[in-house]
């Protein structure tokens, strides 16, 4: 019984481990970096934030939200299009999700 004990604590140790996520970013906020990358996709910085919010409110409701960085800025437009019926974003969501995807993948550097 008193060997229990120590055994139990390194289960619930490699437990709570398992759920930690190192790679984990929050997404960045608007800068003017981040609002210089999005010239290609012609986004105001208000168009940016909006993305930002809308990325982190509705993604979230179904799945943990990504790296800004896992995918590249050309691959987002793809997957944003994909779950957009999903998270039931409208055209100007989706227009200011992948805008703000593509700018914040272009900015953040891979750690």
């Amino acid at each position: 019984m008193r060997h229990r004990a120590p055994v139990v604590m390194l289960v619930i140790s490699l437990l709570m481990g398992a759920c930690v996520t190192g790679d984990f970013a929050p997404p960045p906020a608007v800068s003017p970096s981040l609002i210089a990358s999005a010239w290609l996709d012609r986004l105001s910085a208000q168009e940016l934030s909006m993305g930002r919010e809308v990325f982190v409110s509705r993604c979230l409701e179904c799945h943990t939200l990504p790296s800004v960085r896992k995918y590249s800025r050309n691959e987002w437009p793809h997957l944003v299009a994909r779950m957009a019926g999903r998270a039931n974003l409208t055209t100007s969501d989706q227009r200011a999700v992948i805008g703000y995807l593509r700018a914040a993948s272009a900015t953040m550097k891979a750690p």
